[in-house]
């Protein structure tokens, strides 16, 4: 039934999401709500605040039943249902806001064909249903090109996210090397500084040292001609 196509088909973008190594919470997010109260299936968080939905419910029904016709006439009916049910979904889609630029979203919704023949179908017996979805914002994608568009999306969010931390990196960079010179400033400043405290040390323990040894040792020696030998003390 419907629900159970639908539910193959959230499956499927599923795993392809899981494979590329989208994360939820951080990549993407399951059937949010919009400002008008719908749940896209999927809305994929993009650099620079910006966002894209999908809607991942297709109509299949009339292809399954196109493949499994043997009358030519029944597969013929089938076939017009089939497209007529693409067209009435991509209209589907424009009608809720699933495009809203005020809300950070891009111009174009993603459109998932859980079905890489249908989608192949669709190519090469109708090709203006495409260009008609792509007139109207709605890009049509199949598992390998979902694969594509998810990839480039993955790709260009890390980009982002390097670019945003070099730029970081570069301005801590720039902090560290301004206060790098200060602090080779202040060390040189010190180390002057404990230069003239050696240099003054140095002439307190030589030249300064010296120059009072000079005079001590006059004192000394006057002191020891005042004072005299013991023997010549008693005598006098």
């Amino acid at each position: 039934d419907s629900k159970s196509r639908g539910n193959w088909g959230e499956r499927m973008a599923e795993d392809i999401i899981d494979f590329i190594g989208l994360k939820e919470g951080i990549n993407y997010e399951k059937q949010p709500t919009t400002k008008s109260g719908t749940h896209p299936d999927f809305t994929f968080i993009l650099p620079k605040k910006k966002k894209i939905n999908m809607d991942v419910k297709f109509p299949l029904k009339n292809y399954k039943a196109y493949l499994e016709a043997d009358d030519k006439e029944i597969k013929k009916n089938k076939k017009k249902a089939f497209f007529k049910d693409v067209k009435v979904k991509v209209k589907e889609v424009t009608s809720r806001d699933y495009i809203d630029p005020s809300s950070g979203t891009l111009d174009y919704v993603l459109l998932f064909v859980a079905n890489e023949s249908a989608y192949t179908f669709i190519n090469e017996e109708d090709t203006s249903v495409i260009d008609e979805a792509l007139k109207q914002q709605v890009l049509l994608c199949s598992p390998l090109s979902l694969y594509a568009i998810l990839s480039l999306i993955h790709q260009s969010v890390n980009s982002f996210v390097i670019e945003q931390k070099t730029s970081e990196v570069l301005k801590q960079f720039r902090n560290f090397t301004q206060e790098w010179e200060k602090y080779k400033k202040k060390t040189k400043d010190m180390g002057k500084s404990l230069q003239a405290a050696i240099n003054h040390f140095d002439a307190l323990d030589t030249t300064r040292k010296n120059t009072l040894e000079g005079p001590l040792n006059k004192i000394k020696g006057i002191t020891a001609d005042v004072q005299g030998p013991p023997d010549e003390k008693l005598d006098g």
